[in-house]
């Protein structure tokens, strides 16, 4: 899988970190260096190349258990949908 990220070069090293070291069921295989954006100079664009793991539950059957800033729990499905429990 191809991602392309557009923000300062600052937003897209975070987010590049984030993904590379969060998340256990994806892996980053490489990421480009951060290109200048056309016609905008405050951004820069940079690509990901991402995969997941064998063995992974279909993203239809997967869901994920949310805490709220309340501390109450929200259970929803891999599109952010609300799923009744």
């Amino acid at each position: 899988m191809k991602l392309r990220l557009t923000g300062t070069e600052a937003e897209c090293a975070r987010l590049t970190f984030l993904l590379r070291f969060g998340p256990p069921d994806l892996e980053v295989i490489q990421v480009s260096p951060p290109s200048p954006n056309r016609g905008d100079s405050a951004q820069v664009r940079v690509y990901l190349d991402l995969r997941f793991p064998e063995g992974l539950a279909p993203a239809e059957v997967t869901f994920y258990s949310l805490i709220l800033p309340d501390g109450g729990g929200l259970l929803v499905d891999a599109w952010g949908r609300e799923v009744d429990a």
